[in-house]
């Protein structure tokens, strides 16, 4: 197992929202501060396992994460995981984990808050654009952008990815194609209905 954590200052008690880029190999969980983005704490996880014993161990890690969320006294009102890419090789796999991911998050958030309990799915192209101003930019372009647009500084895309996803879950905005995708992400297809 190997962790790290980018460490940007949240205090805790705070009501924040989860920003998930979960990957296979280093999946990213970010709790970033309702009122202040400019707070947050990053993990980015790689499991040593691989094919189903890797989706309980990454299940294990996230349910510690929203316990250590829990003692930190923080609030989580609402959460963003990317969405999976269809026509992706991992394809079968991604969707695996994106399964395991939404399971999860349900068992922890159902009677506290629907809005983690369903998170919202956004595809990887609207990440993207929110993030750089454009639907088909690099990782290294999106680190960089994350760092130019909100001062955030990560060496790791996948933690660039989730607080990216975290902020979004925010609703903030500073530029107008940030609003744009914020208002766009408003519509109910871009998270599952728990209706039952």
């Amino acid at each position: 197992m190997t962790e790290k954590t980018f460490d940007g200052g949240l205090m805790p008690g705070q009501p924040v929202v989860l920003g998930i880029d979960q990957s296979l190999t280093g999946f990213a969980l970010a709790a970033v501060a309702l009122s202040d983005p400019s707070q947050y704490e990053i993990w980015v996880y790689k499991s040593k396992h691989s094919g189903v014993a890797r989706l309980v161990d990454i299940r294990l890690w996230l349910q510690t994460k929203f316990l250590f969320l829990d003692e930190q006294g923080h609030y989580i009102r609402n959460a963003a995981m990317e969405g999976s890419v269809l026509a992706s090789y991992s394809a079968l796999k991604l969707g695996e984990l994106a399964a395991v991911v939404k399971t999860t998050m349900y068992d922890f958030f159902v009677e506290e808050e629907e809005d983690v309990a369903a998170p919202l799915q956004i595809p990887p192209m609207t990440l993207k654009k929110y993030a750089t101003g454009k639907g088909n930019s690099k990782k290294q372009e999106m680190m960089m952008q994350v760092y130019k647009r909100w001062g955030v500084e990560l060496n790791d895309d996948n933690a660039a990815d989730a607080y990216a996803l975290g902020r979004m879950a925010t609703g903030s905005s500073i530029t107008d194609f940030e609003k744009t995708i914020i208002e766009q992400i408003k519509d109910p297809k871009y998270r599952d209905q728990l209706n039952f």
